[in-house]
């Protein structure tokens, strides 16, 4: 699909009692929940379902196999529908990968000494956005983290203000056009529209973090399987985004060749006995492990947690480390917020949060969707928090400027996008 027929076509505005779905792709997991609109309830949305199916054709962030892509995704939305009894014709679509990221741009506009309208700001978005070279990736959202006025700085909504200059700074996620294009028409080939496209990581967060978390500032880990990614919420709003390249599969990885074994006993071994801190309690006990023999075939051996653990640790302690030093070179990085919630099915792993607190050096808390009341006790695990805050996006109500005027244009060139925002000028100097 053409990135024009993205552009040209918004997504549905919901009208209540109409059904919503949300489709999350994954290197291990497909995950669609169904709901149906409800403005009222505390949601977004009644939930009707969900269903979850085995990833293949996907691979940290690309498609390695269309076919096999697509009927992971046929499947996973049949299941969805089977459970909640409702068929469904679009959905939103989580985009994740290496490959997905994040910048910032800004612009400065004269508004003569008079009150600023809605009119300026979209003006001041599609100058700031006409920044972006545009001709290899499709802005996926762009959302205004801090306005300045004049003097006022750290404004979040100039609306109704009187001053002469504006300026903004825009956080801009975008991913490759081939891998949008190439999801987009998978999905298509499952007979099913795509309503709006979301970075996985932000939904994560939105899905995961609390209201106060939200409008007060924190960091959402996700920690999947292909990779892990990291989004940080500033003035209520997804601000910062960053990919390692690293999940859950380099860590069964680590296993099967520590131990010699394939990589299914591998993740069979961690899920049951695996921990991630060294220094956790229980790991002097003997647990019974398959190696692989001479023969080729698995046969019974038996190691303590301690050593199990000694070849999960080192491979989570980098991921956090990675993500630590992705947070501190960010542009964001002296206002970045100093607590984290980790989500995903790595968080899963015993220990995890005592180790991402030691390398963060920051609380840490394990978070699940906040939605789980709403979602019920099958779906209210961390495996479906991205889902769950794809569903409920749009309900949350967190300012896009990415359709603004000139969202679309060709760039402004590498002169004028390596120019130092003022904004950052500003953080360097008050912080």
């Amino acid at each position: 699909m053409a990135k024009a027929d993205l552009r040209l076509k918004p997504s549905r505005a919901a009208k209540v009692g109409q059904p919503i779905a949300s489709l999350d792709i994954g290197s291990s997991k497909i995950t669609c929940l169904i709901g149906r609109f409800d403005p009222e309830a505390k949601a977004g949305f009644a939930f009707l379902g969900g269903g979850r199916q085995q990833a293949r054709g996907f691979k940290d962030g690309s498609i390695t196999d269309m076919e096999a892509l697509e009927r992971s995704v046929r499947l996973a939305v049949e299941d969805a529908e089977r459970q909640a009894g409702e068929r469904i014709d679009s959905v939103t679509l989580g985009v994740t990968g290496a490959q997905v990221a994040c910048e910032f741009v800004g612009a400065l506009n004269d508004i003569g000494g008079r009150e600023v309208t809605a009119k300026d700001l979209k003006k001041l978005h599609g100058q700031a956005l006409a920044k972006i070279d545009a001709k290899q990736r499709e802005i996926l959202t762009a959302h205004p983290v801090l306005y300045k006025l004049d003097e006022q700085e750290g404004i979040s909504d100039p609306i109704g203000m009187i001053g002469s200059k504006l300026s903004v700074l825009l956080s801009v996620v975008s991913a490759p056009q081939s891998l949008v294009r190439n999801l987009v028409e998978c999905v298509g080939r499952a007979h099913l529209n795509v309503d709006r496209l979301i970075p996985s990581a932000l939904a994560s967060a939105a899905g995961t973090l609390i209201d106060d978390e939200i409008e007060n500032g924190a960091i959402c880990i996700d920690m999947g399987s292909g990779v892990t990614t990291a989004c940080a919420f500033v003035n209520g709003v997804p601000a910062w985004l960053g990919v390692v390249p690293a999940g859950g599969a380099k860590v069964t990885g680590d296993l099967a060749q520590g131990i010699g074994t394939t990589f299914a006993a591998a993740e069979r071994m961690k899920t049951i006995y695996g921990h991630a801190d060294t220094t956790g309690t229980g790991l002097t006990e003997k647990v019974e492990v398959a190696r692989l023999g001479d023969d080729g075939r698995l046969a019974a051996h038996h190691m303590t947690r301690g050593e199990l653990t000694g070849l999960i640790a080192p491979r989570i302690e980098e991921t956090f480390e990675y993500a630590a030093k992705l947070i501190g070179k960010s542009e964001l990085a002296k206002i970045m917020p100093r607590r984290t919630v980790l989500t995903g099915g790595g968080s899963l792993l015993p220990g995890v949060r005592d180790v991402a607190s030691r390398v963060l050096g920051q609380p840490v808390r394990l978070g699940k969707p906040v939605d789980a009341d709403v979602l019920g006790e099958s779906h209210a695990s961390p495996v479906f928090s991205t889902a769950a805050g794809l569903l409920s996006y749009e309900s949350r109500g967190f300012a896009d400027v990415s359709t603004a005027s000139g969202a679309s244009a060709q760039g402004s060139g590498p002169a004028k996008r390596g120019k130092m925002n003022s904004f950052f000028r500003w953080l360097h100097e008050n912080f």
